[in-house]
């Protein structure tokens, strides 16, 4: 038998597209749309002047002595431009969104802080994309000193970014008005590079620092501060309950052939990368209402596995998510599905990145880092395989020394060696199931032995029942005080003291 290890070493280049106007208004009442150019339409842009806002995150075309300004609104920037009466307006903004935000909901919130400025607000002919990615409709609404107001407005979603537009004119000046405000509204344009340095997140100063596990297979950056639950063989799992996180998992599933129904146990069929990420996540309830952005097969990999005659499916996505504490979270993902011949189980491996949706821009850079460090240990590598060919070597000289002896002899030592392999395979089971859920045990040695264990939630005691919930007892912070005895306890991450207390 031969082991082959192999350094998977790559970046994220997260790239923020061109945001685009959905004006479908302009279908619905004949007209042409204005071509998208680096230059202004030519229709109705006679007498108009170009315009850079303050803080030259947007460029515009206006009539001169129309105004224009910006500003920010939580996660979005947003641009006005105003006739020189200040009754007619042209709105248009953009950002990022929520995880479960819809075109709706963000209309919703518009409307609101328009109904906030007049108390007759009335919403009226909306009209929705049969996929719910946008959405249009008129209003009336009479902010202070305008008077009588209609206005349009359009709202449109496209991944985790969104666009707001609104036209404003006095009523029964709309329609004539109308061209003008469209004109204006279609020849807005963000400059390149201004709404990542401005409109989102700045880039965090962090510093990092090399981490080495502890049986010295993997090494890997981690910002100073995180904390890392360190499962030996490449396997870990590092960072901060803010919803950062940097994590190396592997995970085995059973066939369905197998008709295997056992609590903790992943039974599925086969599954690509990107879905067998989603099913392991979702049931082991680490991540819910999962949405990928963008996947990306790498066949380059996967032909290697194809031409050893094994399924393979390679892949890495970017997708958005909510994890466990209920946060919107967005992470990057390079994950391996690896069947066997057989086909009564497969292997999930994978290498991820998450950090909370309205900061993984700003941190795409150093998450990229981080992922990029991850180095498997060679000389780590080469005694692992090395360790693998000597048990090799006893097993076939043991098996040649029990050749003569008598059956009876031959079947007590192969149960023996079978029952010493399954405690061990029983243990390296107990680590990973800890691990996937989120626990850790203790051993109180003031209560002869008890078993505490830890969750995300808090600590109990395995033989009274008794249970601490809060921040200092969960999985991420208890550090193993007795909240009963002063006492420091042990924590469970020997075989020996597992097969001792737990087994």
């Amino acid at each position: 038998m031969s082991i082959r290890t192999k350094t998977i070493c790559f970046h994220i280049c997260v790239i923020l597209t061109s945001l685009l106007l959905f004006l479908t208004h302009i279908v619905a009442t004949g007209q042409a749309a204005p071509k998208s150019k680096s230059a202004p339409s030519t229709a109705g842009t006679k007498g108009m002047e170009k315009v850079v806002t303050k803080q030259a995150t947007f460029v515009l075309y206006v009539p001169r002595g129309w105004k224009a300004g910006e500003g920010i609104d939580g996660a979005a920037r947003y641009v006005t431009a105003t006739d020189p009466t200040g009754k007619s307006l042209v709105f248009f903004s953009t950002g990022t969104v929520s995880q479960g935000d819809n075109p709706t909901a963000l209309a919703k919130r518009a409307n609101a802080n328009l109904g906030r400025q007049a108390k007759d607000l009335e919403i009226r002919n909306a009209f929705s994309s049969r996929d719910g990615s946008s959405l249009v409709y008129d209003g009336t609404y009479s902010p202070p000193k305008r008077g009588k107001t209609e206005f349009r407005t359009w709202v449109s979603r496209k991944g985790s970014d969104f666009t707001l537009s609104r036209i404003e004119a006095p009523a029964g000046q709309f329609e004539a008005m109308k061209p003008l405000l469209l004109t204006v509204l279609s020849n807005i344009r963000v400059t390149r590079g201004s709404f990542t340095a401005q409109g989102a997140a700045a880039a965090p100063k962090v510093q990092l620092v090399t981490y080495r596990q502890r049986d010295g297979s993997a090494s890997f950056l981690i910002p100073q501060g995180w904390k890392c639950q360190d499962h030996g063989k490449g396997i870990f799992a590092a960072g901060d309950p803010a919803g950062y996180s940097f994590i190396s998992g592997q995970v085995e599933l059973l066939s369905p052939h197998l008709g295997v129904n056992a609590p903790g146990v992943l039974v599925s069929p086969f599954l690509n990368s990107h879905q067998a990420w989603q099913f392991i996540t979702a049931r082991y309830g680490l991540a819910s209402n999962m949405r990928f952005e963008k996947v990306y097969p790498r066949k380059d990999l996967m032909n290697q596995a194809v031409q050893a005659g094994i399924p393979a499916s390679i892949e890495e996505y970017l997708y958005t998510f909510t994890n466990r504490e209920g946060r919107a979270c967005k992470g990057f993902t390079f994950g391996m599905s690896i069947g066997s011949r057989a086909g009564l189980n497969w292997n999930f491996r994978h290498l991820t990145v998450t950090a909370p949706t309205n900061q993984f821009n700003a941190w795409a850079g150093t998450l990229g880092t981080m992922m990029g460090s991850y180095r498997i240990n060679e000389r780590w590598a080469q005694a692992y395989v090395a360790q693998g060919q000597q048990r090799l070597r006893e097993m076939q000289r043991q098996t040649s020394a029990m050749v003569a002896r008598n059956a009876q002899e031959i079947r007590q030592t192969m149960q023996a060696a079978y029952d010493e392999r399954q405690k061990s395979m029983d243990y390296i089971d107990y680590q990973r199931t800890n691990y996937i859920r989120g626990q850790q045990d203790w051993i109180s040695s003031m209560e002869g032995g008890t078993v505490y264990r830890t969750d995300n939630w808090g600590t109990k005691n395995t033989t009274t029942g008794e249970y601490w919930e809060g921040k200092a007892y969960d999985y991420y912070h208890y550090q193993g005080k007795n909240p009963k005895y002063n006492e420091q306890m042990q924590a469970v991450d020997s075989r020996a003291l597992w097969e001792k207390h737990i087994r």
